[in-house]
């Protein structure tokens, strides 16, 4: 039996459907920052690995995972929903480059509140889009839209 290149093994799997339902329950739990950071989890769970042994030099940045996805799975999942999974792993940076602080001066209070809050709204799509692109490669088949 010939596997399927974009599918990953069943550990594999099994294992991002673990962490996806820890995110989960993070999330319903309202531990809205544990919850994007277990759905950044789940996606490089189902990252392919790097083709040799060795150890990487430098670990990859959120970008070069969302890139790597994305190259694995772009057959399965629609346009729109790939901008969506590569914010997943690319949250926290973007929400770091809207912090501004010069060095010697005082935390902007607001700014700072801003930055290690997480709303509803954002831990939502997080999770919207991380669960989407699970079920789209536990099914293996490009979705009919």
């Amino acid at each position: 039996m010939i596997s399927d290149p974009a599918r990953p093994e069943k550990p594999v799997l099994s294992r991002a459907v673990r962490l996806m339902n820890k995110a989960r329950d993070a999330f319903y739990d309202r531990r809205y920052e544990e919850a994007v950071e277990r759905c950044q989890e789940t996606l490089e769970a189902l990252l392919p690995s790097v083709g040799d042994d060795s150890p990487p030099t430098v670990p990859p940045t959120p970008d070069d995972m969302a890139v790597r996805f994305l190259e694995r799975y772009a057959g399965l999942l629609p346009l729109l929903e790939a901008e969506r999974i590569a914010a997943v792993f690319t949250f926290f940076v973007r929400r770091k480059a809207r912090f501004r602080y010069e060095r010697g001066r005082p935390l902007p209070r607001r700014e700072w509140w801003d930055f290690l809050q997480i709303s509803r709204e954002d831990a939502s799509e997080v999770l919207a889009a991380t669960r989407f692109a699970l079920e789209a490669v536990q099914r293996g088949t490009p979705p009919e839209r």
